[in-house]
């Protein structure tokens, strides 16, 4: 038994009380006479021993304490209600997994192969929450993220999806017939993602070039901007290849030098742990693993 925790029918009471700042009016909406609602409301401010609202002769004004509890309850009340509504569309099966993306890899990568993911699991809608919301695991309706990193989060489980390919691309015009060897690359301007500054000083290293110069050069926050700079000739950027699939079957980038150089860094579906064999998620986790490993053959 939850000790603290008052009758759901008085919160609701109260809550509809508190839009409507009426008695009255939340009575007509719930369908129940005005005393009832007032008397559910009176039973809630003596169970928790504070005043919600000041009665006066013109309706209701929540306190202070009232509308500091309001805000408090109202999502937990719509988390219930949504909860609600979605087991009785699915009748226990499927439902709804509400992710965040970051926006070119959503668009580039993840939607175009999501029809697929549909026609699998029909039963299973995918929600894109915004992405400004980030990846706060503590809020209870996200239920995982892609994210770009090494693929260690705290408190979060994380599955390799792909983008440890990447390629030194740029504009046909820019390079020609290519590059020859990778210390070439360094006679052009290099373009970063300020997310991964690191990227060339550890492709260059790993390639075996001086990487006195890996971080000069003009910075991008998305790659999406990276790769049209690199498409206008600006020079030659690092991008992981599940990125340009587009731009370099129509040429508007060449890979300027092929290397069996892998990043550090690439993108992961992340989870709560306590989420992980959620159905929906293990799902989505099980199908996604399989297409990564079509998209991006492992290496051993």
């Amino acid at each position: 038994m939850r000790r603290f925790c008052p009758s759901l029918t008085d919160l609701q009471a109260f809550e509809v009380a508190a839009r409507h700042n009426s008695f009255t009016r939340a009575a007509q909406e719930l369908c129940v006479t005005q005393g009832a609602v007032s008397k559910q409301v009176k039973h809630l401010e003596s169970f928790l021993g504070v005043e919600l609202f000041l009665r006066i002769r013109q309706g209701l004004v929540l306190t202070e304490a009232g509308r500091s509890y309001l805000k408090k309850i109202q999502s937990g009340l719509s988390q219930i209600e949504a909860a609600t509504v979605e087991l009785i569309a699915h009748q226990g099966q499927g439902g709804t997994l509400r992710l965040t993306c970051m926006p070119t890899f959503g668009a580039r990568w993840l939607i175009p192969r999501l029809t697929a993911f549909m026609r699998v699991r029909p039963d299973i809608h995918v929600e894109f929450l915004p992405h400004r919301q980030g990846y706060d695991f503590s809020s209870p309706e996200l239920d995982a993220a892609v994210r770009f990193g090494e693929g260690i989060w705290p408190g979060s489980g994380a599955d390799y999806i792909v983008g440890r390919d990447v390629v030194p691309v740029g504009s046909p015009r820019l390079l020609g017939k290519g590059c020859e060897n990778a210390s070439e690359l360094l006679s052009y301007p290099l373009l970063h993602h300020t997310s991964a500054l690191e990227g060339w000083r550890e492709w260059l290293d790993e390639a075996g070039c001086d990487t006195r110069r890996a971080l000069e050069g003009a910075r991008f926050d998305q790659y999406a901007l990276l790769s049209q700079a690199a498409a206008a000739g600006f020079g030659i950027a690092l991008i992981p290849r599940c990125l340009i699939e587009d731009e370099l079957r129509d040429g508007r980038l060449t890979v300027a030098l092929q290397a069996p150089v892998r990043a550090r860094q690439g993108y992961y579906l992340c989870f709560p742990e306590q989420k992980a064999n959620l159905p929906i998620v293990q799902a989505f986790r099980t199908w996604l693993a399989e297409v990564s490993r079509a998209a991006e053959p492992r290496v051993d």
